[in-house]
């Protein structure tokens, strides 16, 4: 069996790159070329339709998972085309390749196809209503492989981190090392922090059951991200990363305006999953403590290394790792 994996260097991929090899030969692409921990990977940029054609008919994968997509929400704003290049037209054209050979397709989508409140979490039968031209880019992939119909799994999920990539986890991790005192985090969204290893695991779990559809995936329970913020510093505390945690500051999204619109409410209901497949996502207080529990040795040095650097150098504010950054006053907002 041949499983064709893009984003093979991102969050997704990362974790399922490992797994897949039990399944079949895998095919990893990144966009450009470059290994990912001394493996090769095959050049695709999704944004080249000519060469998403080529790769595909070179591959003739069984299996296509489409771990890759253009994330960059409020860049998306000023870059519609390109959005909508790779999250909606490279989709379409990797679902028509799908049904028209027979092979199976993996797609992820994202909490960003819903805006505005719910009084309970959303459905995948639910009306999308994206809000930013990153949802909108997102939807229409999702359009794209239910009308071209053959073997596909859509699978909305939310929040992802992992310990590579850019990331809320990673953010937090990089501004306890730099110093801060306290920190103003977003606290009127809410969603479900989803683990990429957790995710990447149900998926497997998955792979070759028969089942075609939209799926919602996320790690259980909700939060805001000022809960999800104080939650990685106990974290970091009981690792002993810090010694005591930085003041987490609550303020609205009023207060932190961004290019691309956020959904307030992004809380998706997994019973669809479970019922379907017997299988699911941990909680999400689950996920976040098995990946911290896998910061490495050397991770770990590098942070403390930096740390005593910044104590060193006296005032976080004014030392080269931290010119842009204001210890009193940092605002976070996924």
């Amino acid at each position: 069996m041949k499983i064709l994996l893009t984003g093979a260097n991102g969050q997704v991929g990362r974790a399922l790159w490992p797994g897949l090899h039990h399944f079949g030969d895998v095919i990893p692409t990144t966009r450009d070329g470059h290994p990912v921990h001394g493996m090769g990977t095959v050049a695709l940029d999704l944004a080249n339709n000519r060469q998403l054609a080529q790769v595909l008919d070179a591959a003739r994968p069984d299996i296509i998972i489409n771990a890759a997509a253009y994330t960059a929400v409020d860049q998306a704003e000023s870059e519609p085309q390109t959005a909508q290049a790779v999250n909606a037209e490279a989709v379409g054209q990797m679902a028509e390749y799908n049904a028209r050979h027979g092979s199976r397709l993996i797609h992820f989508s994202t909490d960003y196809v819903f805006s505005g409140p719910a009084g309970a979490p959303w459905r995948e039968t639910d009306a999308i209503a994206p809000a930013s031209v990153y949802g909108q880019s997102k939807a229409l992939g999702e359009q794209y492989i239910i009308e071209a119909g053959g073997d596909y799994k859509i699978f909305r999920t939310a929040w992802v981190y992992s310990l590579h990539g850019h990331n809320f986890l990673k953010t937090m991790l990089r501004l306890l090392a730099t110093g801060h005192r306290s920190l103003r985090v977003v606290d009127d969204q809410t969603g479900s922090p989803t683990a990429a290893a957790d995710l990447a695991r149900m998926v497997l779990l998955t792979l070759t059951h028969p089942a075609t559809g939209l799926f919602h995936a996320t790690g259980g329970g909700n939060t805001t991200w000022c809960g999800f913020a104080r939650r990685i510093f106990s974290h970091a505390q009981r690792l002993g990363l810090i010694e005591h945690k930085p003041e987490v500051i609550p303020v609205t999204t009023e207060e932190y305006p961004t290019a691309a619109p956020r959904p307030a409410y992004s809380v998706l209901d997994n019973s669809k999953l479970h019922t379907t497949f017997g299988c699911g996502l941990p909680h999400w207080h689950s996920g976040l403590q098995h990946t911290m529990q896998d910061l490495s040795p050397t991770y770990l040095d590098e942070i403390s290394a930096l740390r005593r650097g910044l104590s060193a150098a006296g005032d976080a504010d004014t030392h080269p790792n931290n010119r842009r950054c204001r210890k009193e006053d940092r605002v976070l907002n996924q």
